[in-house]
């Protein structure tokens, strides 16, 4: 019951907000309510996959009660809604500034997880530029040579792997796109690139293909 009219409140206050009425309310109620109170609505709204309403009482919680105990974890779960939301961008500034603000926090190896597979995330497969997954793979081999990272080195190692597959297999669109635009130096050069710099990932018969395809050309 309690939570139940803390929530109707929060509703009414950012309602007024949204109608130009000062922020003082907003502020004071947010500042003289229970902060477990809060967390827990927050983690209610999480959990229920209500990521935007979850980011706006944990910011309130951010800022009004700095001292609380779960300030990391509610700093942490801010950048975890903004992930499961799909804004990756956001995620990852998150992401970093929880690693940078509570370096010695036990998310800390999760977030930096998070952060490279938020960067994943962002890979097209059509894609002619790698750096994205190359910006991935950079992320996931300094958590795989991180001696703190934990549990999550084994887990960045496998998503390493997919970077270098994906990577040898955009060569692999690009050798393709240069046939077709009639660029065949490129072309070698990229398909080349798969045996030298990616070799063993499951594209090396396709790159002999176009090497050999492009000979006399």
């Amino acid at each position: 019951m309690r939570r139940h009219l803390l929530r109707l409140l929060l509703t009414i206050t950012v309602a007024l907000a949204c109608t130009g009425c000062p922020s003082f309310w907003n502020t004071e109620l947010t500042k003289s309510s229970d902060p477990d109170e809060l967390y827990k609505m927050a983690e209610e709204d999480f959990n229920n996959k209500k990521y935007g309403q979850a980011i706006e009482i944990y910011d309130k919680l951010n800022s009004a009660h700095p001292d609380f105990k779960e300030i990391p974890e509610v700093n942490l779960r801010i950048a975890d809604a903004y992930f499961e939301q799909g804004s990756f961008e956001k995620a990852i500034d998150r992401y970093r500034k929880y690693a940078e603000h509570y370096p010695g926090h036990k998310g800390v190896p999760r977030a930096k997880f998070q952060e490279a597979l938020a960067n994943f995330n962002q890979i097209k497969k059509t894609d002619l530029d790698s750096a994205m997954v190359q910006k991935a793979a950079r992320s996931f081999k300094t958590l795989m040579d991180d001696p703190e990272a934990g549990e999550y080195a084994a887990k960045a190692e496998e998503k390493y792997k997919e970077c270098l597959k994906k990577l040898a297999e955009k060569e692999i669109y690009k050798a393709q796109t240069y046939i077709n635009m009639g660029n065949y130096p490129a072309a070698k050069i990229a398909a080349k690139r798969v045996l030298e710099e990616y070799p063993k990932m499951g594209f090396d018969e396709e790159a002999n293909r176009l090497i050999d395809k492009l000979k006399n050309k």
